[in-house]
């Protein structure tokens, strides 16, 4: 039987010490890179290949350990106002859970603000480096469509949603197309037929139209549905969102939390004259019907995936980016209703290769 090749035999071959050796082969950065590449090759040459018994004997070993102190990870807000980012509920969410992982791993999640005075990417990177930071965790940005001329080499980065274009990164983020999905599919069950939904363009621009997308083909699924144009509203113009309800009469609205209050603001009351369901219902609301997007499960993801990418020497803008999806969960709430069995009437969904047209500001 032939026997395995080991880091140690490999040690003894290149004349360096064996914790060099594993670094080597992990590709850290700690080394020079041509010390990596020849060590690489000199194992490839001797038929090295990972020990998978070893390696989960590793992970158990660090699990099972009080955590220390090992490196840096950057939080990059790129947001004008620095307070801005965290004053929204899911990223401070995000950042808080990230932050709270990262501890239990033996890291420290750090906020670096890319619009500081004086501050250019360049020069961010320069800082980074200087104080050996690694791993990135690129906050969503503060608009749709942003893009970022970061240079990535040498680091290890993680995007959180679709903000930042073109997708260069490997993304976390939750998974707004099955999200509507399961919503459609909940909704119907307790009877609603005409669905409205209620949203900014720039958050259904954030999530690559996901939503949307979903919200369209529910009326294929869902032959019963009788179909409402989507409201994209940028200004939240009450007037014009109370009188897309009064012309649509929809049975149910989808949309976010903050929009109940609006609604009881022009006089709703909710369910009575129409149901309300929120695509992201936050942790601690009860009354409110809808899905929670775990946004404290996608901050946490965000640094195991994040960690694990440093630990195997995985840097620069990846050659195929992948996307991790993390679920959402139902919460019956208060502002849902089972409706009364009504005889199904054909669907009045637009034509495949003529959208309906959406009612805009």
């Amino acid at each position: 039987m032939k026997t395995r090749v080991t880091i140690r035999d490999i040690a003894k071959v290149t004349g360096l010490h064996f914790t060099t050796v594993a670094l080597c082969l992990r590709d850290s950065n700690r080394l020079k890179l041509e010390t990596r590449k020849r060590v690489q090759q000199i194992a490839r040459e001797m038929g090295y290949k990972p020990d998978p018994m070893v390696a989960a004997l590793m992970v158990y070993r660090q699990t099972k350990r009080t955590p220390h102190f090992q490196s840096v990870l950057a939080w990059i807000n790129n947001w004008p106002d620095q307070r801005a980012l965290t004053k929204n509920t899911t990223f401070r969410r995000y950042f808080n859970a990230a932050t709270e992982r990262a501890q239990e791993l033996g890291y420290l999640v750090e906020e670096f603000w890319l619009r500081e005075p004086g501050m250019t990417p360049d020069k961010m990177a320069r800082i980074l480096k200087a104080r050996n930071v690694q791993g990135l965790l690129m906050a969503p940005q503060p608009r749709p469509f942003a893009t970022l001329h970061f240079n990535f080499t040498g680091f290890s980065a993680i995007a959180f949603g679709y903000s930042m274009q073109p997708s260069v990164l490997n993304v976390i983020t939750n998974h707004h197309f099955h999200t509507m999905k399961v919503m459609i599919s909940n909704l119907v069950q307790l009877g609603y037929r005409r669905i409205g939904f209620y949203n900014e363009q720039q958050w259904d621009q954030n999530v690559e139209s996901g939503l949307m997308a979903s919200f369209a083909l529910a009326f294929w699924t869902y032959p019963q549905l009788e179909y409402i144009p989507p409201l994209f509203n940028p200004g939240h113009d009450l007037p014009l969102f109370d009188n897309w309800i009064k012309q649509q009469r929809p049975d149910v609205i989808i949309s976010y939390d903050y929009v109940l209050k609006k609604l009881t603001d022009l006089g709703y009351k909710i369910p009575r004259d129409f149901g309300f369901a929120s695509l992201d219902v936050d942790i601690d609301v009860k009354h409110i019907s809808g899905l929670n997007q775990n946004d404290i499960a996608i901050g946490k993801r965000a640094v195991d995936l994040l960690v694990g990418m440093i630990q195997r020497g995985e840097t620069g803008v990846p050659v195929i980016p992948s996307c991790t999806l993390i679920e959402s969960e139902w919460t019956p709430g208060k502002t849902l209703r089972k409706q009364k069995t009504r005889p199904v009437t054909k669907a009045t969904a637009p034509p495949v290769d003529k959208p309906a047209r959406s009612l805009t500001t």
